[in-house]
């Protein structure tokens, strides 16, 4: 049982098939004692109340448009659940199982845009506060601004389309992020471009806003004052932009409360997908899961039964 259990802590680590050779056992050996622990530690964690939940969903294979949803304590920085598809009735299943103690102590839910989720949530959890996380509001801003790139790149000459190369991310990132050389072919491609130059500057003033207001009824000042400054461009990328901004005010205001965010969210993807390239992809979800919840849950591993 000891060495069992050795074995079960080298596949948080490693991939299972280099278990094997380690340990000179047979791959499906590794394969089923790591499916044996996992189980056992998954049922014999403890149920904990979350007070802030994060929803997002991850990848299962690219270019196949098979997700899973990835449910996060935003506290404990860890996965609390992973459920074999991104709908609103796996949602509400997953909150249904929850006891009424459990659901009411939830009183912040950071989600990204996706509609289904926030009806669940005004259902289920009436009152848990919705926040539209600020990194995926700046995602939607920023493919704003890349197809205005693309448009004027389509339009213009050879020299134009020249210059606008090779810009799609020194247009997106952070100012004082850019070297030298990539601030110069920015000042370029703003100087020839004036309707690229009224979009890069709302992008920039937007991520302000979200950088250092640190209250609500300021921030909504300011919101509408760019949203009023957008819509004026006369840029249609932008403007399709403060729609969805305005379906999702109230949610998106919410992040200045208390200035919560989905990074925890996105950190925790990051690894999981680390876990999915370690294993060069999963066929079966429910090994998937167990993988996920035993490198990212933050669970006890049980001691050996005598």
């Amino acid at each position: 049982r000891a060495y069992e259990l050795h074995v079960y802590e080298q596949c948080q680590h490693m991939d299972q098939a280099a278990v094997a050779t380690q340990e000179d056992l047979h791959p499906e050996t590794v394969r089923l004692i790591f499916q044996r622990w996992a189980k056992r530690t998954v049922q014999q964690q403890q149920r904990r109340q979350v007070r802030r939940l994060g929803v997002d969903e991850i990848s299962l294979r690219k270019g196949h448009k098979q997700f899973a949803m990835v449910l996060s304590d935003l506290d404990c920085h860890c996965v609390i659940a992973v459920l074999a598809e991104r709908s609103q009735e796996a949602f509400e299943q997953w909150l249904d199982r929850l006891s009424a103690a459990e659901r009411k102590a939830i009183c912040v839910v950071s989600m990204d845009m996706w509609g289904p989720y926030r009806g669940v949530v005004e259902r289920k959890l009436p009152q848990a506060e919705i926040v539209a996380d600020r990194f995926h509001v700046t995602k939607h801003l920023n493919e704003a601004i890349a197809k205005i790139r693309c448009t004027l790149q389509a339009t213009a000459d050879k020299a134009g389309y020249e210059l606008l190369k090779g810009t799609r991310w020194i247009l997106v990132r952070h100012r004082q992020d850019l070297n030298p050389a990539e601030e110069a072919k920015l000042q370029a491609v703003l100087a020839a471009f004036p309707e690229l130059r009224t979009a890069y500057l709302l992008k920039e003033k937007f991520r302000m806003i979200s950088d250092k207001i640190q209250d609500r009824p300021r921030a909504e000042r300011f919101l509408k004052a760019w949203v009023y400054e957008a819509q004026a461009s006369g840029l249609s990328q932008l403007v399709k932009f403060t729609q969805t901004l305005k379906n999702w005010w109230n949610e998106f205001l919410n992040y200045f409360n208390d200035r919560v965010t989905s990074g925890v969210v996105e950190g925790l993807n990051n690894a999981i997908r680390g876990t999915i390239r370690r294993a060069f992809g999963y066929h079966v979800f429910e090994n998937f899961r167990l993988h996920v919840m035993v490198e990212h849950g933050k669970l006890a591993t049980p001691l050996p039964p005598i």
